[in-house]
């Protein structure tokens, strides 16, 4: 393993040829310089310029997402099965009503807030976890 961490070997002809090269001018890395700027100058102007609003990438999607969107609503309507025995919203309507008469009657009491947070989280008697758990 010794021989990974030492020097290599020199090579003398390998070091003439590196000798004999012309070393580059100041005037060849102007020219460089000058070619990596022309080069560069329309990717920088590019990122210089101000990006697209958010309508902009939006309208150039909208010839594409709206029949997408109708064909995908069409399909689901066509494929998915009526289902007749699902109850309108009363549940979420008697649920919504319920938490909104508990909030209503947590806050008309005269109470201090430790009642009144235990109010708020659940009522006073513990039968509401039992009626809970059986209605699922």
């Amino acid at each position: 393993m010794n021989w990974l961490f030492q020097e290599p070997r020199r090579d003398p002809e390998l070091g003439d040829a590196l000798r004999m090269l012309d070393r580059p001018s100041l005037q060849d890395d102007a020219d460089l310089r000058q070619r990596i700027v022309a080069a560069a100058t329309p990717h920088l102007s590019a990122l210089r310029s101000p990006g697209r609003h958010w309508w902009e990438w939006v309208t150039r999607w909208m010839p594409v997402a709206i029949p997408l969107g109708l064909a995908a609503s069409l399909a689901a309507g066509l494929i998915l099965p009526a289902d007749e025995g699902v109850s309108p919203s009363t549940d979420y309507a008697t649920e919504t009503s319920a938490d909104s008469t508990l909030l209503a009657a947590a806050y008309s009491e005269d109470s201090d807030a430790g009642q009144l947070a235990a109010h708020v989280v659940a009522p006073e008697s513990g039968d509401w976890l039992f009626e809970q758990a059986v209605a699922q």
